[in-house]
């Protein structure tokens, strides 16, 4: 049932369990059995950081080359507001020659994911597991390709200050082209020229050129918006210069775009979280995201085991507490004021008892009251 709701709508999932076993569960049902493990997981994973922060184990994986990129995406929620996953993908690549087109070409394989729907610090702390899992401290060259949002580059501040930082191609070619949309229309020829252009020397040639091609277009601008569009596309490229040097990356056989990560979005996320017309709770997207990450990182199996075994233990401690619970109270001391309280005591007002009958003379019943024994002048006669 977990397996099928975290690959499949609810409803779809229930179908399928019912052409398999002939039993068909409620959606309420399959949807809080998945939650629930999908707690579980999310739990496992905060466990595993929390060991790994105490007693900072050696990785056990050694890769030469990896590749780490993060992206955002969006998710609906029952609130009507989106909720942006956070989201990093990390693999191992290799280059390989091209014979077709002659060149070599950048591989990109053994991919796995980490993504969750925290705030930055939490998320950066949460990702420790598996860059741990994937030997990042291990790798000889690390190579960061992602975009230019500040919380990326605070990621990679924390996980990897050594790595290479590379600026997304197709991210970079977005603002080449938001420079000269600012020139020309988009469908016209002249922009079309220009932007093929610019495109072959920002891969090709020194960020230097791409920089001065740029500024050429400041004084074609003839309203305020041009400017602003040239001027913001400029800025953002000259501060991240050394992001930009696609021909040494290239020459270097580094990977200079992030598909892996945005192809992750729509394995991890969008796949099961964002089809039509549904709607997640704030407080099912994370459990959802830790199973998803279970079953595109092709780790189902261990993690199913380690799931079964945290409920049990959380299912022993609950009886446990339960058992705790139902012991009796300590007894309190016995006292006057309770024996009172109980009945045990008798009133104060009851009247006292006749005192016990004169012991020390014959009862009126007595034979010698009733002269049926011999007085003593009777014994004196005879």
């Amino acid at each position: 049932m977990t397996r099928l709701g975290s690959k499949l709508p609810f409803r779809e999932a229930a179908e399928e369990i019912w052409y398999s076993y002939q039993t068909l569960p409620d959606e309420a049902t399959l949807r809080r059995v998945t939650q629930r493990h999908g707690a579980a997981a999310e739990a496992l994973v905060e466990q595993e950081v929390a060991m790994l922060e105490r007693d900072a184990p050696e990785a056990s994986a050694w890769p030469q080359q990896l590749l780490v990129s993060a992206d955002g995406a969006f998710v609906p929620l029952t609130s009507g507001e989106p909720r942006e996953v956070k989201s990093v993908a990390v693999g191992e690549f290799t280059t390989e020659w091209d014979p077709r087109n002659w060149e070599a070409r950048v591989k990109t394989q053994d991919i796995s994911y980490f993504s969750r729907s925290y705030a930055v610090r939490d998320f950066e702390r949460q990702a420790l597991a598996e860059l741990h899992r994937r030997g990042l401290e291990n790798a000889q060259t690390v190579v960061a390709v992602n975009d230019g949002a500040a919380w990326i580059q605070s990621f990679l501040d924390y996980h990897c200050p050594q790595a290479v930082r590379i600026l997304d191609f197709a991210h970079a070619a977005s603002y080449l082209a938001q420079a000269g949309k600012g020139v020309w229309e988009e469908e016209s020829e002249a922009f079309q020229g220009w932007y093929a252009s610019a495109c072959h020397r920002l891969k090709h040639a020194p960020p230097q050129e791409t920089l001065a091609n740029l500024r050429l277009l400041q004084p074609k601008a003839k309203t305020e918006e041009q400017t602003a569009a040239i001027d913001g596309a400029l800025f953002y490229l000259q501060s991240r210069r050394q992001m930009l040097d696609y021909a040494h990356f290239r020459r270097c056989g580094y990977p200079i775009g992030s598909g892996c990560v945005e192809s992750g979005h729509k394995v991890v996320v969008q796949r099961r979280m964002t089809g039509a017309g549904m709607r997640w709770a704030e407080h099912h997207v994370d459990p959802m995201l830790a199973l998803r990450n279970l079953i595109c990182n092709g780790r189902w199996q261990a993690g199913w085991q380690q799931i079964t075994l945290y409920q049990q233990e959380q299912q022993l401690a609950r009886r446990l507490q339960a058992a705790d619970s139902k012991q009796p109270p300590p007894s309190a001391p016995i006292t006057f004021a309770g024996l009172k309280a109980a009945g045990l005591l008798p009133d104060e007002d009851l009247p006292a008892e006749s005192p016990l009958p004169n012991k020390s003379g014959p009862g009126p019943d007595h034979p010698w009251r009733n002269n049926k024994w011999p007085t003593r002048e009777a014994w004196r006669w005879n």
